[in-house]
């Protein structure tokens, strides 16, 4: 008799792993969903339109950056932003605090920003 408990086994590792890649990899970032992420935790320090110049970002030493130039970083340095803060400035880490769709949703949004 065959036994096929490790066949079912290995199926459903395979069928998770893909799951995973596609929840991880899979994600479609949708900007207007990022502006309301945007608008709740980005505005005060960026400003209504990304310049750095929101009610609290004009008492930040270092000044909150200008994401109306963020089109000069790739994706990758602005998602590590986003998820790790800055060192020695007022960008708190928001990993943990936002999903990984959310990040890639305000990165998005960002993305319209730029000149």
């Amino acid at each position: 008799m065959v036994d096929y408990r490790f066949s079912y086994l290995l199926t459903a590792l395979i069928l998770i792993f893909f799951l995973w890649v596609h929840s991880v990899l899979g994600v479609e970032a949708d900007p207007g969903e990022g502006k309301v992420v945007y608008e709740m935790k980005c505005l005060t320090c960026h400003g209504p339109k990304g310049k750095g110049d929101g009610p609290t970002g004009k008492f930040l030493m270092p000044p909150p950056g200008n994401l109306t130039t963020a089109g000069a970083k790739s994706a990758e340095e602005l998602r590590n932003t986003i998820r790790n803060g800055r060192a020695g400035t007022g960008m708190p880490p928001f990993r943990g605090i936002l999903s990984e769709k959310e990040i890639e949703d305000v990165l998005a949004y960002v993305r319209t920003l730029a000149n």
